[in-house]
């Protein structure tokens, strides 16, 4: 049924379908022979984050929603260590065309930019044995086999559409305090932990995108665009993090990256707020309300 609601009855048989189709996809992509394993990695951890956003839009009305998300959230980490030495040269080479593109003398030069690079090229070279490889993907195969078995049996309180209604307000809410608190703190804590909400929000409407294409579509690519802003903020805060810990790296290599980082990290803020901004006017009850009227939209069956 792909990722979205396509009528407005059955909303707790729809939800379960949509889990069940996100994790059968999940154990086909783990299970699949001749895969890219870094790919394949990144797909998964996708998946956990639909379903995360899936559980989130009915956590008020989901009694085991902590257990489901932890679930997902744990299965998602357990791949992390699996994926973070190839976002953190991509990154890294990001950081470089950045600097290269200001106008400026480049602080990253091309002797710096290659030692920079080849320590990061060394974390994906010495990263993990096949035999590593195959105990994470069948360590997450467990984890959703035991998921799927759960998701048959999830139950939604509640009538209508506050089954729904009230998780994706409450979403949204924290999404423009999220907003807030990151403006007024302006760290790599508060901005990233603004994402978070941000990529929930972005989940829930391609959930509802069915409803209203037209008018949503545009919308869902903004979300989209801010949590690419808000994740290239978080990534270089790790890339600071990890290359201060890199055995044999010289202080002054570090300190000059870090200075780009620095920079950057103020371009995409300032980007985020400016976007952020106009994605959070409307305030959350106006939101809900006018999301519903999308609501009815839909059929009642199919």
């Amino acid at each position: 049924m792909g990722f979205g609601f396509t009528q407005q009855s059955g909303i707790g048989k729809q939800v379960r379908a949509i889990a069940g189709e996100q994790i059968s996809k999940a154990l086909a992509e783990c299970w699949a022979l001749d895969s890219d394993f870094d790919k394949t990695v990144h797909g998964l951890r996708r998946r956990c984050k639909k379903l995360r956003g899936l559980v989130r839009l009915i956590e008020p009305q989901f009694k085991t929603f902590a257990a489901e998300n932890r679930a997902f959230r744990d299965a998602a980490d357990g791949l992390a260590v699996a994926r973070d030495a190839t976002v953190m040269l991509e990154t890294f080479g990001a950081l470089v065309e950045f600097d290269a593109g200001r106008g400026q003398k480049a602080r990253l030069d091309r002797a710096l930019a290659g030692q920079i690079h080849q320590v990061l090229r060394d974390r994906i070279d010495g990263g993990l044995e096949e035999r590593n490889r195959k105990q994470l993907l069948a360590a997450f195969a467990g984890t959703m086999l035991a998921a799927e078995q759960r998701a048959h049996d999830w139950v939604i309180a509640g009538r209508g559409f506050a089954r729904i209604g009230d998780g994706l307000e409450a979403t949204y809410r924290r999404m423009r305090a999220g907003m807030r608190t990151a403006a007024a703190d302006l760290t790599a804590e508060t901005l990233h932990d603004w994402r978070k909400d941000t990529k929930y929000h972005w989940h829930h409407l391609g959930l509802f995108e069915f409803c209203a294409p037209d008018l949503l579509s545009g919308r869902k690519a903004l979300l989209d665009d801010l949590g690419e802003l808000l994740g290239d903020h978080h990534n270089l805060a790790v890339l600071d993090e990890t290359l201060a810990a890199a055995p044999g790296l010289a202080r002054s290599a570090v300190l000059a990256t870090q200075a780009v980082i620095v920079d950057r990290q103020a371009d995409l803020a300032g980007q985020a707020f400016a976007l952020g901004g106009q994605l959070t006017v409307e305030k959350p009850g106006m939101l809900r309300r006018r999301f519903e009227q999308y609501w009815s939209l839909l059929p009642v069956e199919t």
